[in-house]
């Protein structure tokens, strides 16, 4: 049990939806320059793009707070997250940017590999 039993779904309008295993995830970090993406540092150095505005939606950009917070509370719903008996899918609800979890296997992904 841990964090190979929990999973981050990060979803952009470049790459898709991708699910992430949270113990490959070595950082995750918002800048202010791509402030529409949050930046999940995998091992190995690749790098998921998380989209939290959507393009041409007229949407404020995040504030520096905002982005920072989201960054943080990823990183704290993960070791939350971790402490939960079973496998877990963190998903980013709407634009309230709260980490929501679900159980595995209620998404129509499937189970993970």
């Amino acid at each position: 049990m841990g964090m190979q039993d929990v999973w981050v779904r990060a979803q952009s309008i470049v790459s898709g939806s991708q699910t992430v295993r949270a113990d490959t995830i070595v950082q995750v970090k918002w800048e202010r320059q791509s402030s529409q993406y949050l930046t999940l540092i995998v091992k190995g150095g690749d790098e998921v793009h998380h989209q939290v505005r959507p393009y041409g939606s007229g949407a404020e950009p995040l504030t520096e707070e905002d982005g920072t917070a989201l960054a943080d509370g990823l990183l704290s719903a993960m070791a939350k997250t971790a402490a939960v008996p079973g496998s877990h899918l963190l998903v980013l609800h709407g634009t309230g940017l709260q980490w929501c979890r679900s159980a595995m296997g209620s998404t129509d992904e499937g189970s993970a590999p």
